[in-house]
């Protein structure tokens, strides 16, 4: 995100439902046999759809999940940002992962996106969306919605997404992505980018990479960009190459 911000008057509502639904799921899980992991990455630039978070800078990151054997689960993650007066993205899930049939799978959930002491009244950053993912093979199919994205003045968002991945050797595959991102409006989205003119109201962003394992740790290289016009002078959503590092454990 590169803009001015999102959220609205009800994020202290939205963020305490989410946060009794954490808590409730937290005793839920800990009541049952549950299994706790996590993963820290290092990564050469943090794109989140296609936008630089970092000012085309590296980024740490990492997380914890905490899953039943139901399929529920309650997982954290974090990042170093460059945007704004914070300097840190904060994110929590609740959701549900499991087999529909044979050959399809879903993970369901809610996500509240947070941005310490970057948030506020002007900016509102902090925003949250439902999200599911459907799993079939090689593919993963992805819909998310906020109704109050991003930055102060962007209301409904929508983004869906497709991303394959198509093993060529022993621990080393192709990783393609495609995702659409849909605003209300153009004014909207030209809000979100604080950027522009542009006369869209939507841009996509793709990525073609590969990923694999060396020495136990997971290594991902890939050439990323997104479709917003030149006209916008968004360096941030420009073409570039992305080197990453992970260890999950």
């Amino acid at each position: 995100m590169t803009k001015t911000s999102s959220m609205g008057k009800h994020a202290t509502s939205r963020w305490l439902k989410l946060s009794l639904l954490a808590t409730a799921l937290t005793a839920s899980l800990s009541a049952n046999a549950a299994t706790l992991s996590g993963n820290v990455a290092l990564t050469s630039d943090y794109l989140f759809r296609g936008i630089s978070q970092t000012d085309e800078g590296p980024a740490i990151q990492g997380g914890f999940t905490l899953a039943g054997e139901s399929g529920f689960y309650l997982s954290t993650w974090g990042s170093n940002i460059k945007f704004g007066e914070g300097s840190m993205e904060l994110d929590v899930l609740v959701g549900w992962t499991g087999a529909l049939n044979e050959e399809w799978s879903i993970d369901v959930g809610a996500m509240e996106y947070m941005y310490p002491e970057g948030d506020n009244g002007e900016t509102e950053f902090n925003f949250y969306e439902g999200y599911a993912k459907f799993f079939y093979d090689k593919w993963t199919l992805g819909l998310a919605y906020s109704p109050d994205y991003f930055g102060a003045g962007v209301d409904d968002y929508y983004y869906l997404s497709a991303d394959y991945k198509y093993p060529l050797v022993e621990s080393m595959a192709l990783d393609l992505h495609f995702g659409y991102n849909a605003f209300e409006d153009a004014a909207e989205f030209e809000t979100f980018l604080a950027a522009g003119p542009t006369t869209d109201d939507s841009y996509i962003d793709w990525s073609v990479g590969l990923s694999g394992e060396i020495l136990g740790a997971g290594v991902a290289v890939k050439y990323a960009d997104t479709s917003v016009d030149d006209s916008a002078e968004c360096y941030l959503c420009d073409s570039r190459i992305v080197l990453t590092v992970s260890k999950s454990f």
